[in-house]
């Protein structure tokens, strides 16, 4: 138990009032009124979904002593302390580092950002820093790990009291280093509380999450918090510049001599050429610090060699020997979910990947160009609740790049998913061939018997998800099984 002044000390940046009772002792720190204790500190947060000030009084009547809140409050219970905030989720992250004994400040931390790639980086670097000798945590897409278990990963950033946790277990556990995938909604929302990174690798930028951002500007500055706030005074900024927000991002804000340019342009501080596109491995060379580097890896596409050369570097920033780096990626990498593929007995490739933005669709299907030798057909459909802008965008990609496009089921949440459907289709051109099956099971079983030796399935969207939500329920559900038992007959 920590007395609440540890916790002023701590918050002050962003305090705005205090009405202080007396010399409280803090049990415990949440934002969720049900799992306040005697003498919790309950941290009223102003969500999308709900507002936490309406459960302030439920809160202090299980026990909670003390208050974090935002908005104006019209009255006080007596032997309470009140401490108003500008930032209510800032303030619920610093008050979970606090009453953990800031976790971070004990591990070394490297960060992902960026719309595509963070999971495959992330992976990736996870396996190189392991092979160099470190200890890692690893929190993606995918799943947590925190050195003595994993989890299914609830969201891509945790949430501050989850996150926290996750640092304090992985500090306990003996891991040295962590590497997460850092979204924009994590950013935004200060998740990360006062913890530093070591890395910070930028991936890309593209259209997603407006629904939250509104606009692809706000979509940015969100990402820029990685290296204007969160990145350590010697940490190392390591971005693709090849991508234009890249770009901008690295005139805004790389200035030191330990930040890293790279891309496909000779003036880049690490260079990528001598591509070379196969169907089962990739090969290429990068041409860092007067020296080339070649590599060969099992995962294939271009888009992939950018997310290995973010590894590289972050790895690199990290003080482990090139040649070591490059021999650990010539090892098996596998990424679930991330171009996953299954052969079928009659020559039929399957890939299932996450792509569920028209940018992330494009280049999946760019890259299965370049190696099919016959048809390509597309299954996949549009998540219910979220930016809806894409969908349009994505029917229009999938009709580019694809002979026959399936569309189908996601995870609806609460909308009709007949709808998504309809407004994914507006995006699709007159004359293109497509079939609606919002099973979406029936849907790869379709695409399955519609396919040819030689052509190409790609189910989209999901990647490594094994369940389907709909209206609250999570149904189990999981393309990669779908497809095995299709490739098993």
């Amino acid at each position: 138990m920590k007395p609440v002044n540890e916790y002023l000390d701590c918050l002050k940046p962003l305090i705005t009032n205090i009405r202080l009772a007396s010399e409280l002792l803090v049990s415990g720190v949440t934002n969720d009124s049900r799992m306040v204790d005697r003498g919790s500190l309950f941290v009223a947060i102003k969500g999308a979904a709900a507002d936490g000030h309406r459960f302030i009084e439920t809160a202090i009547k299980k026990g909670a002593s003390s208050v974090i809140y935002t908005s104006k409050l019209e009255t006080f219970v007596s032997g309470v302390d009140y401490i108003q905030v500008k930032d209510a989720y800032f303030a619920y992250a610093l008050a979970m580092e606090c009453f953990l004994q800031f976790p971070a400040r004990e591990l070394t931390l490297h960060g992902i950002t960026g719309t595509k790639g963070k999971t495959t980086t992330a992976f990736v670097l996870e396996k190189i820093m392991t092979e160099g000798g470190s200890r890692c945590g690893l929190i993606t897409t995918v799943k947590y790990a925190d050195g003595r278990k994993v989890q299914e990963a609830a969201r891509t950033t945790p949430e501050a009291g989850e996150l926290q946790t996750l640092f304090r277990n992985m500090a306990d556990n003996g891991c040295t280093d962590v590497i997460m995938e850092v979204s924009s909604h994590g950013l935004d929302q200060h998740r990360t509380g006062s913890a530093r990174f070591k890395t910070a690798v930028f991936t890309n930028l593209s259209g997603d999450h407006l629904d939250y951002h509104l606009n692809m500007e706000n979509y940015y500055q969100a990402k820029k918090l990685m290296f204007t706030e969160y990145l350590a005074g010697d940490g190392a900024m390591i971005v693709n510049t090849d991508d234009p927000y890249g770009e901008r991002l690295f005139k805004e804000c790389g200035a030191g001599r330990r930040d890293l340019s790279f891309g496909k342009k000779q003036s880049c501080a690490c260079q990528i050429k001598d591509i070379q596109l196969y169907s089962l491995e990739t090969i290429f060379t990068l041409r860092f610090e007067g020296k080339d580097l070649n590599f060969r890896t099992n995962l294939i596409g271009e888009h992939n060699i950018y997310n290995l050369t973010g590894a590289f570097l972050a790895a690199y920033a990290s003080g482990l020997d090139p040649e070591k780096i490059v021999a650990t990626i010539g090892g098996r990498i596998n990424v679930p979910g991330r171009l996953q593929q299954f052969v079928s007995k009659p020559g039929v490739n399957f890939f299932v990947d996450y792509a569920h933005t028209d940018d992330a669709l494009v280049k999946v299907l760019t890259i299965l160009k370049t190696i099919a030798t016959g048809r390509i057909i597309t299954v996949f459909g549009c998540g219910g609740d979220r930016d809806r802008t894409k969908r349009p965008r994505m029917g229009a990609a999938a009709a580019q790049y694809s002979d026959m496009v399936i569309l189908t089921n996601d995870n609806p949440r609460t909308e009709d998913p007949l709808r998504i459907i309809e407004e994914i289709k507006l995006g699709i051109p007159e004359g293109t061939l497509f079939v609606e099956q919002p099973d979406r099971r029936q849907a790869i079983m379709f695409a399955a018997a519609s396919a040819n030796p030689g052509d190409i399935v790609l189910i989209a969207g999901k990647g490594h998800e094994n369940y389907q939500e709909q209206n609250g329920i999570h149904t189990h559900f999981d393309d990669r099984e779908v497809v095995a038992e299709i490739c098993a007959r």
